[in-house]
């Protein structure tokens, strides 16, 4: 009885020893003809060009430039006025954008920029849109009677939100008391005529569905900011410690709208109309290092001659040695 069970586990053995000399064989095998299709001058042309295609769709999506993945602001923003431009579309000065640009399709955010209650730069999205086309006015725009600069105060309460500092030199000597609603304190003191910080703010022009979606988000975080506050001020003493930074981060009732582009990976698009000078000059450099290499590696190569004089690729036999007589 024991004899047949070493005699079968001896079998099994063996046969798990062939079928992983098998499968070695059938890896080596199969790695060979890999390499041989590797070592193939148009195989290894098609790997370049998949390469380089990749290596210029990885520097698009994380590189940095001067329009790319960059916040452009402060921007007031107005409704379109003409009919050729729908919801899809979004009009900036050539200020911003190269009149090259017109026609082009972005990645769109807007975002209502602020400082908090502590001084913290913070944004906040507001409005999100892919594919928008770009057109490119020649000339600023004109401001309409609904553009929104992003200091529209919503009607909240003057303790759950914050403003910019108040001059002391145009503060009023008797200070009254403090308003219960943000609007009225903002009149009280002057707040808005005193924001200077997008006096120069280029316009740029929404679809009006599109604006009001952008100020209704916007003043609904501002509310929600302000019951959040709320929130915790009038919750049990719990509720205050675990929310006591709430009140540090509310959101201010006067900030900017900015805007961000974010601009195809194609490499086609990269090389020919980014607006990335550096990133274009990259994407081509990327392009003529591959072509270089290529042509290097498809020159023809003379052969090699020995210094004894024998053509390339013949063996020398090794010199007879004469035998002496016995």
């Amino acid at each position: 009885m024991l004899n047949q069970f070493i005699s079968g586990a001896q079998t099994a053995v063996a046969d798990a020893l062939d079928l992983v000399l098998d499968l070695v064989s059938s890896a080596s095998q199969y790695w060979y003809a890999v390499g041989d299709f590797l070592s193939n001058p148009w195989a290894r042309a098609i790997g370049l060009v998949v390469i380089v295609y990749a290596t210029i769709r990885v520097i698009a999506s994380v590189y940095s430039g001067d329009k790319q993945n960059s916040d452009i602001g402060p921007v007031a923003l107005r409704p379109h006025t003409g009919n050729r431009l729908d919801r899809n579309s979004i009009m900036l000065p050539h200020s911003l954008l190269s009149m090259t640009m017109d026609g082009v399709s972005a990645d769109c955010r807007v975002f209502y920029v602020y400082r908090d209650a502590q001084g913290k730069r913070r944004r906040k999205q507001v409005y999100h849109h892919k594919n928008m086309r770009l057109a490119i006015s020649p000339s600023r725009l004109r401001s309409v009677g609904s553009t929104q600069f992003g200091y529209e105060i919503p009607d909240v309460l003057t303790r759950d939100v914050c403003f910019p500092p108040i001059d002391v030199e145009q503060a009023q000597a008797i200070t009254p008391a403090t308003p219960d609603r943000a609007q009225d304190y903002a009149k009280l003191h002057n707040i808005i005529e005193n924001w200077t910080e997008d006096d120069d703010a280029p316009l740029i022009s929404l679809e009006e569905n599109v604006l009001e979606e952008v100020v209704d988000n916007r003043r609904d975080f501002i509310v929600q900011s302000a019951a959040t506050v709320a929130k915790a001020r009038e919750g049990n003493s719990l509720v205050r410690w675990l929310r006591r930074n709430v009140a540090k981060r509310r959101a201010n009732v006067v900030g900017s709208y900015y805007i961000k582009l974010e601009f195809s990976h194609e490499p086609w698009f990269v090389l020919t109309k980014h607006p990335d000078r550096e990133l274009k000059m990259t994407a081509w450099l990327t392009v003529l290092t591959s072509m270089f290499a290529l042509v290097m590696d498809a020159w023809p190569k003379a052969p090699t001659t020995p210094t004894d004089g024998a053509p390339a690729g013949i063996e020398r036999s090794a010199p007879r040695i004469p035998r002496l007589p016995n």
